[in-house]
């Protein structure tokens, strides 16, 4: 196999999108802090809300782009096809959707500009920063099917060092415009996608290889996006509902909860840098009909999340109090016993990532739509518990990871039993028309 197919290429190549990822948290929690420290707690209201809008809004919308961009370049690889239209396709989909967006922004200015503090530079820098995101998240698609994994990681760090050198240039200056620093986030994508495009030239594969329009791009884009809602609200809907149940009394061990929840998804945000890697490589496995390749793949992969989660939950069982309170400066902690259950939930919520991303691999998106659709109910489910606050959002993290990755793990297994010549891999080793390896729209 490729080093794109193997767990330590995938690692291996996943390292300068791992650094990007670094240097946009880093730099992100910086710029906020110097803009806080710069505007005041009154006028910081207003950026703080804007860059919740500009991230979850753009990762909420245009992620399952990305994702079904990669998954495609990865299938035509193995198929030995290309679909010149792709991008254009996902770049009117996109656009329409950012219109979408923009329109109700606008529409419901008087919400808008409540959330946004009253400025209105802040709602056109949301504006022209979500077609932006739009733009990068597209990019990253690109990047992801192809390989090109640098320059991912590039557009990360600059997103993110862009808005904080413009941040200290504005603290030099003794500037404290709330628009100049709404701008940083609204231009910073544009930047970030010319910088990662510099020197990058379109061209079409080198080998000669049919040109074919892949499927329908909505309906696929719709399952990925209920798939992506549904995944976020499992992992982040812990803090809602300590903060719906906790009592007043229970408000610092809620605070601690919050707190916790940081330290133990770090495996998360791991296999976050590895992803790009993974699903092109399970893409065009599934295409050569490499059955064996692609179980394998899985499976080590897998093997990988096992020893990760038993690492980072023995550590959060162990550390974890005295990590609450040497970083957050918490003193109202929580049990072992939880950090054992919270270490446990992320890393089932990781495993059931991979088998999702494997069930992608193949083209089951209404089967990874349903997947994550049980392990949310689960979660339901397990929170309806009596108990306190934390305790509820604990049990119900641990019931819907629970369900969510029995629920992947069966259909996997169905979808593998429905997967015909199990040695296909023996005998369908290249496609007819060898793609090049790395193929640019």
């Amino acid at each position: 196999m490729g080093a794109t197919s193997s767990p330590p290429g995938v690692a291996r190549r996943s390292l300068s999108l791992i650094a990007g990822l670094a240097a946009l948290a880093g730099t992100s929690y910086l710029t906020l802090i110097l803009a806080g420290r710069l505007l005041g707690a009154a006028s910081f209201a207003g950026i703080s809300v804007l860059y919740v809008l500009v991230s979850s809004l753009a990762t909420g919308i245009f992620l399952p782009v990305e994702q079904e961009i990669a998954r495609r370049r990865g299938h035509e690889r193995g198929t030995g096809t290309f679909d010149p239209t792709l991008i254009w396709r996902a770049i009117a989909i996109s656009m329409i959707a950012v219109g979408a967006a923009c329109l109700v922004a606008v529409a419901a200015h008087p919400v808008s500009l409540k959330l946004l503090g009253g400025n209105v530079s802040l709602l056109a820098a949301l504006c022209v920063g979500l077609p932006g995101y739009a733009c990068c998240f597209i990019s990253r698609g690109v990047f992801a099917g192809t390989g090109e994994l640098g320059r991912y990681g590039l557009q990360l760090s600059v997103e993110g060092g862009f808005r904080l050198a413009g941040m200290v240039g504005l603290v030099l200056a003794g500037s404290r415009s709330v628009a100049a620093v709404g701008w940083l986030f609204g231009a910073a994508p544009w930047i970030a996608l010319a910088a990662s495009l510099v020197g990058r030239h379109a061209h079409l594969p080198r080998a000669a290889v049919p040109f074919a329009r892949g499927g329908p791009l909505v309906s696929a884009l719709g399952l990925l996006l209920v798939s992506s809602i549904a995944a976020q609200l499992l992992m982040n809907a812990g803090p809602v509902i300590v903060q719906l149940f906790a009592t007043s009394a229970e408000r610092a061990r809620a605070g601690a909860f919050l707190a916790a929840l940081v330290v133990v998804r770090m495996p998360v945000f791991l296999f976050t840098a590895v992803q790009p890697s993974f699903l092109p490589a399970m893409a065009t496995h599934a295409a050569a009909d490499r059955k064996a390749d692609f179980v394998a793949l899985t499976r080590r992969v897998l093997t990988i999340c096992l020893v990760l989660t038993v690492v980072s939950t023995v550590v959060a069982r162990a550390m974890g109090p005295m990590l609450i309170r040497v970083f957050f400066g918490f003193h109202e902690g929580l049990s072992p016993g939880t950090f054992l259950a919270m270490g446990l939930s992320v890393g089932l919520y990781l495993a059931a990532m991979i088998l999702a991303q494997a069930l992608l691999g193949r083209g089951l998106h209404a089967w990874t739509t349903a997947g994550w659709l049980l392990g949310v109910a689960g979660m339901v489910a397990g929170a309806a518990f009596p108990g306190i606050a934390v305790d509820r959002a604990t049990t119900g993290f641990l019931s819907g990871a629970v369900v969510a990755v029995c629920a992947f793990a069966v259909l996997l297994a169905a979808a593998l039993r429905r997967w015909p010549s199990p040695d296909a891999s023996n005998t369908v080793s290249k496609p007819k028309s060898p793609v090049s390896p790395n193929p640019v729209p």
